[in-house]
């Protein structure tokens, strides 16, 4: 009779030789989008890169960034460093985090570890209904904390406002300034000296300067050169006789012209001139 050797022993060895190939697959399948980490908007996150390579930095910030970088803290060790990296997603969307690091000298990060994670707005809503169940509704404060804070409040406006007004110089007086008298005016003045005989040397020069500031004007002189005021006015039919009576009273002291004479060639230029109004709806 032939005896065959149990098969028991066989089929365990099987068993395990299958076990170790289905782990040995599950571990080198390539990872799904599913499996990534999965990460809330807004919330900072953490992860640690061990790199032996040159020193890492983040990159510079740009405006709408998809990913806010910073590294929190550096540990070297022999032959590598660790950092303590920190990060934000700020939209939905799948990314990697070597993708925002650098090196501080430009070199190529070669051999930098893959770090992807993927932003998902349905955390960030679990996110804020767990924040606000865990919000207490209101804070008992007691000693009065409020009724003093108001208190202190009041005094330190009382304060502000006695350090504003109190001893303030009040301020001064607003100084009415008489009006400069009108060519007419001074002109009247004059005259009124020379009547009466007392109109002295530098008087006799300033009436000189009006009566021919009053023919500039009366001439439409007053944009012309002093010269070329004083030809056209010694020419003019109105003008040239009263000029000439002028200079040889002021500078001609044996000339017959009087003082009469100068008065009669000024009173017309010492009358204000009548204002017409103007008819109600002419503009």
């Amino acid at each position: 009779m032939e005896v065959q050797p149990p098969t028991h022993r066989f089929n365990s060895r099987t068993l395990i030789a299958v076990c170790m190939v289905v782990l040995i697959a599950v571990c080198l399948w390539p990872r799904r989008s599913d499996d990534l980490l999965n990460v809330p908007l807004g919330v900072e996150q953490a992860a640690i890169v061990t790199y032996s390579g040159p020193a890492v930095a983040v990159k510079p910030f740009k405006w709408g960034v998809a990913v806010n970088v910073r590294i929190a803290k550096v540990t070297e060790q022999a032959g590598v460093r660790i950092y303590d990296v920190r990060y934000i997603a700020n939209r939905a969307g799948t990314f990697d985090l070597k993708d925002y690091l650098t090196s501080e000298d430009g070199t190529p990060l070669v051999g930098l570890p893959s770090f992807k994670f993927k932003g998902d707005p349905k955390l960030s809503k679990q996110l804020d209904a767990r924040i606000q169940e865990t919000e207490e509704v209101g804070v008992e404060v007691g000693g009065h904390y409020f009724a003093t804070l108001i208190g202190l409040g009041l005094l330190w406006i009382g304060w502000l406002l006695l350090l504003i007004f109190y001893g303030r110089p009040k301020p001064p007086k607003a100084v009415i300034v008489p009006p400069e008298p009108t060519l007419t005016e001074m002109l009247r003045a004059l005259l009124s000296q020379l009547e009466a005989g007392t109109l002295d040397a530098a008087g006799k020069a300033r009436l000189e300067m009006l009566l021919l500031r009053r023919w500039r004007e009366e001439l439409s002189l007053t944009d012309a050169p002093m010269i070329t005021s004083i030809d056209t006015i010694s020419r003019h039919e109105k003008t040239s006789e009263p000029l000439r009576r002028l200079q040889h009273w002021l500078h001609h002291p044996g000339s017959k012209v009087r003082r009469e004479d100068i008065a009669a060639d000024i009173s017309p230029y010492t009358i204000e001139p009548v204002k017409v109004a103007e008819p109600e709806g002419q503009s």
